[in-house]
């Protein structure tokens, strides 16, 4: 029985200690207005995610780069796609969080 017991502990503590990234990430993206202009694998107004993981993956910076224009919002970086149409700023979010939204981005293939 002890043997159960410090299995079922070590469990415990491993799916506590872990955080469920992608559905918080998601919770995050639902609660804002960020589907309404991007798409996971779809071009919107706005390209989709995995237009901007293809574009920056592997790039230095760009987590903090994606973090940063999720805060302030922008423009120029993806003129062809979207006609100029700037990505509103969404000075609500955390630095923390939108390092959350950029990593679960660069994340998609």
């Amino acid at each position: 029985m002890k043997s159960l017991t410090v299995s079922v502990a070590g469990v415990s503590i491993l799916a506590f200690s872990s955080p469920s990234w992608a559905a918080d990430v998601q919770a995050l993206l639902n609660s804002s207005d960020c589907y309404t202009c991007h798409a996971v694998d779809q071009k919107l107004v706005g390209p989709s995610f995995k237009m901007v993981a293809d574009r920056y993956r592997g790039q230095t910076g760009a987590e903090d780069m994606l973090a940063s224009k999720i805060i302030s919002g922008g423009t120029g970086h993806w003129d062809k796609d979207t006609g100029g149409m700037a990505m509103p700023p969404h000075p609500g979010f955390t630095n923390a969080q939108a390092k959350e939204v950029a990593n679960w981005i660069l994340s998609l293939k």
